[in-house]
């Protein structure tokens, strides 16, 4: 069956604002809800407010307890391995089996906001390494009693891991061959990001091929512009680049959507430029659902 989620108004300085978009898009009948990974926002300035995911995450899990919740992404590098492994851990304990941790690299646009944190940075050759290093201690962390793993990015011996009853899924988001491979050989689930249905179904065709028959959840995140039409949506588009979102009224959405379905996506999470319009959740949950026919 697939999935239909969205990600939440997280650039916000209300946390209520957060809390509505989860209870909208549960009534609307969606089947997840997702959280980024920023500590400022990598547009708009950086006095524009955004609340950090984890914590924003474990209140929503503690606070609506019947929609799946995760990150699309939490970005590797900003936390250490074991750390991010033992926070997955805590979250799945409070929301048992909704929990999904999907683990990204991030690009040289998040640069400066690790240097500005303090936090290292891997770009370059090392940046996919370190990303599915870390998927990796995540996994074992949730699904084993301890987790011993040395490589270039992290040291672990004999720790005291926390297995748990319902762990999280984790997906591994990312384009390049050596991410695809990882995601198949180990992920619960890979994430493309935006592009093309043909491109997607290149690079879902490499991860199922990596699973050599595991069962996997191939899923899909981007942007996204609706209104009631298409000139409405059109509209709210304005200057930007069409090529970069999905546009239209629910017609034009669904049959965008359903193309990626088309190309093997499981799971399809929306990205609202105006996330906390209470009328996206609504069109996406009853008029783009059954236009998909997804129940």
């Amino acid at each position: 069956m697939v999935k239909l989620g969205v990600t939440l108004p997280q650039f916000t300085d209300d946390p209520a604002e957060v809390v509505d978009g989860a209870r909208r898009a549960r009534d609307a009948g969606l089947d997840s809800v997702f959280v980024f990974d920023h500590l400022w926002p990598l547009t708009g300035g950086k006095e524009r407010p955004i609340f950090e995911s984890w914590t924003t995450l474990t209140h929503i899990a503690a606070i609506i307890d019947d929609i799946d919740i995760g990150t699309l992404v939490t970005r590797s590098s900003l936390r250490h391995p074991a750390v991010l492994a033992k926070m997955a851990a805590t979250v799945a304990a409070i929301a048992p089996g909704r929990l999904i941790v999907a683990i990204g690299s991030g690009d040289e646009m998040s640069r400066p906001e690790n240097e500005a944190y303090g936090i290292p940075y891997y770009g370059g050759d090392d940046r996919a390494p370190q990303m599915i290093s870390t998927a990796d201690a995540v996994h074992r962390f949730v699904t084993t009693e301890s987790v011993s793993m040395s490589d270039d990015y992290v040291e672990l011996d004999d720790l005291p891991a926390s297995p748990a009853v319902e762990p999280p899924k984790v997906w591994l988001a990312g384009r390049s061959r050596p991410v695809l491979e990882a995601a198949g050989r180990v992920g619960d689930g890979w994430n493309g990001w935006a592009g093309t249905p043909e491109r997607f179904a290149h690079e879902a065709a490499i991860v199922k091929a990596a699973a050599a028959g595991r069962d996997i959840q191939l899923t899909w995140g981007g942007l996204v512009i609706m209104a009631d039409t298409d000139d409405a949506a059109q509209k709210k588009l304005g200057k930007r680049d069409p090529k970069e979102y999905v546009v239209g009224g629910p017609d034009t959405v669904a049959r965008a959507l359903g193309r990626f379905i088309e190309a093997g996506a499981t799971h399809l999470v929306v990205t609202f430029t105006d996330a906390a319009e209470p009328s996206n959740y609504l069109r996406l949950g009853s008029d783009v659902r059954r236009l998909l026919a997804l129940g």
